[in-house]
């Protein structure tokens, strides 16, 4: 075999390589139902009232994003910043020390209209 063709076989396998790699799933959080992060990879707060979350879900293997949708006007007299950063915390715990805590989050519609998010850290034993 030339020396020429086995340098194209090789940077066919390394551009398969790149191209089948995981990729982290992305999905819309549907109201009501937590997603239980055993690690996280990425957290974002946008000003538009979205706050996505890239990591492993626990009992799965690959990444994923999910979304999640919450009104930045969550109610009269509540910052959607200051409620944020509160999860920013947990979510950076969690990425410093992956396997020891699970990052769960969720958004619950409430009867005024508002939504609702939950952020919860549960260390392991």
């Amino acid at each position: 075999m030339s020396k020429s063709l086995s340098r194209r076989i090789q940077a066919l396998s390394l551009l398969a390589a790149v191209a089948l790699a995981p990729t982290a799933l992305a999905e819309q959080a549907p109201m009501g139902r937590p997603y239980v992060f055993a690690t996280v990879d990425d957290y974002t707060v946008r000003l538009d009232g979205y706050i996505e979350v890239t990591g492993v879900i626990q009992g799965e293997a690959a990444p994923r994003t999910v979304t999640f949708w919450v009104s930045p006007n969550i109610g009269a007299g509540v910052n959607f910043q200051a409620m944020s950063s509160r999860c920013d915390r947990m979510a950076m715990l969690t990425m410093a020390k992956p396997g020891a805590y699970l990052f769960t989050m969720s958004v619950e519609e409430q009867q005024n209209y508002y939504r609702q998010f939950v952020c919860k850290l549960t260390r392991l034993p």
